[in-house]
């Protein structure tokens, strides 16, 4: 299918039962720097984490150590120096190619359990620099998906919690190349940044301060509930974020133009007006492009851009005589075929 423009007068409801009832998803994959490879973690189909070779759809399974051949690895992150990170077994690990130790622990995620969506602030001579970031709960037992924490390079720091007020759902956390936040929350794409606690030790590291963005969630309500989308990842490139909607049985990829700056964020002295929101909301879902919506399932969705090109990953539902397809699209055109996964 070709783009196609979304109507302008799309409407989005949040219904915060349906959300409270989906599972947390971590973010499955990353593009190299260069463009070349993608990182991708789909442990929930029981591959494990593995790199893709982009040109030949070559796949090098990574090299996990004994105590990590049970566990699933559902969540995986780039590093400052292009290092694959990677939640498992309570904990954060790290994977890099060609080291002495090529998977070794960083940390414990506690006191956060059963977390998910790992992200790391990459970009030089911030305060965020090399923060480790996932979402989650202290308990078990959480109605919530729940919300971000942090944790400071150094071997004696923990996570902490980022405040965050009204917002029981923070997932999908990633920053752009220049360090700009975008994340999900109630299935929309929302775009803010971390205001650091000027009290440490106070138990919480920031707050986290954004505004929804993109609107694009598609909901209705009926017998089958057929139709329903939310957004699952978000992935800032280029000019363009882009967004992988899911529901039951049903996919789709967005994307929406990258906002000259963000509505809100730390440190600004000015508060968005009703009219601002609405203003911005109605830009992003006007200038949206559908990519590809003839799916019935993605994982492992990264994108980048290579010379001015983009360049969009992921792992679709096609189960034929070679295994599940490994997808990629250009800019124009259909998602094409690189490789496939080993048929399980």
């Amino acid at each position: 299918m070709s783009n196609s423009r979304l109507p302008a007068l799309l409407v989005s409801a949040s219904l915060a039962l349906t959300f409270l009832i989906q599972p947390g998803m971590g973010n499955e994959a990353f593009f190299s720097k260069d463009g070349s490879t993608v990182t991708m973690a789909l442990g929930d189909r029981g591959y494990g984490l593995m790199q893709v070779e982009i040109a030949t759809g070559k796949i090098t399974p990574a090299p996990l150590p004994a105590e990590l051949k049970d566990e699933e690895i559902n969540s995986v992150a780039a590093g400052s120096e292009g290092e694959a990170l990677f939640l498992a077994k309570n904990g954060v690990w790290v994977w890099t190619p060609g080291a002495a130790t090529p998977v070794k622990h960083v940390c414990a995620t506690a006191p956060v359990v059963n977390a998910t969506d790992l992200f790391v602030a990459t970009v030089p001579g911030t305060p965020l620099t090399d923060c480790l970031f996932i979402s989650g709960n202290e308990t078990a037992d959480a109605t919530s998906m729940g919300t971000f924490y942090v944790r400071k390079p150094g071997t004696k720091n923990a996570f902490q919690s980022i405040f965050c007020r009204r917002v029981s759902d923070a997932t999908g956390g990633v920053f752009s190349v220049d360090g700009r936040l975008f994340f999900v929350t109630n299935g929309d794409v929302w775009e803010g940044g971390i205001q650091m606690n000027p009290e440490p030790g106070t138990g919480w590291m920031g707050t986290l301060v954004g505004a929804r963005l993109a609107p694009l969630a598609i909901m209705n309500t009926d017998e089958a509930n057929a139709g329903s989308l939310w957004v699952q990842h978000v992935a800032p490139a280029g000019k363009w974020i882009y967004a992988e909607l899911r529901g039951h049985h049903m996919a789709s990829i967005l994307r929406t133009p990258m906002p000259a700056k963000p509505l809100y964020a730390p440190g600004s002295e000015d508060s968005p007006s009703s009219k601002d929101h609405l203003a911005a909301m109605s830009h992003s879902l006007s200038k949206t492009e559908i990519v590809s919506e003839a799916t019935e399932h993605v994982d492992g969705f990264c994108a980048t851009e290579v010379g001015g090109k983009p360049r969009l990953f992921f792992c679709g539902d096609n189960e034929d005589e070679k295994g599940p397809a490994l997808m990629l699209w250009e800019g124009t055109g259909e998602p094409r075929v690189i490789g496939h996964l080993p048929k399980q």
